[in-house]
């Protein structure tokens, strides 16, 4: 039988994974511990690594400000999957962002149809995790995307668990730390 930690483990299903890595690239202790974008440069290392953006692409000061606006709306809305309030003020950034990110439909080979940005550059990649979240949403994936209930960790991960009621990203760090703060 495995652990709830090992059934958490599990990689996220697809492209929902780029979500849950950009929602990490800053958690840890008061989302502090864990920071991989800081920087445009970073920010533009990151999305090239990740295949959202070609190589040599700039990268504006504006276009850094949008993207860490996009993780902090991802990051409360995989929130409301983990019975957290939802601010309003988060929906209006993700429709602010979205407006600028426009998607089209494209049938692929296989007839299968897809949501593509119709738009380059770091908006494009910002249309391409947009396109993910509908997707995932529509697919059943995006309610088992959580961040961690533990304030002061709000890691995404992937709740694996049978009734999907896993509340923590892992039982052995922050649910242990949790329940013992409970008890």
């Amino acid at each position: 039988m495995k652990t709830m930690d090992e059934e958490q483990s599990k990689a996220v299903p697809g492209p929902l994974a780029l979500v849950q890595a950009l929602v990490n690239t800053q958690c840890g202790q008061g989302r502090r511990a864990h920071i991989e974008l800081t920087s445009p440069q970073q920010l533009g290392a990151w999305l090239v690594a990740h295949r959202l953006l070609p190589d040599g692409t700039p990268i504006t000061p504006g276009d850094f400000r949008h993207v860490l606006l996009l993780r902090e709306a991802l990051r409360s809305l995989l929130g409301a999957n983990n019975e957290r309030e939802l601010p309003a003020s988060q929906v209006d950034v993700l429709n602010r962002l979205a407006c600028n990110a426009p998607l089209t439909v494209c049938f692929q080979h296989d007839g299968v149809p897809t949501l593509e940005p119709d738009i380059a550059g770091v908006d494009g990649a910002i249309a391409r995790l947009i396109g993910i979240v509908f997707i995932a949403m529509t697919d059943g994936t995006w309610a088992r995307l959580k961040v961690c209930r533990n304030e002061l960790c709000q890691k995404a991960y992937y709740d694996t668990s049978k009734n999907r009621s896993g509340a923590w990203c892992s039982m052995a760090g922050c649910g242990s730390c949790q329940k013992a703060r409970a008890y």
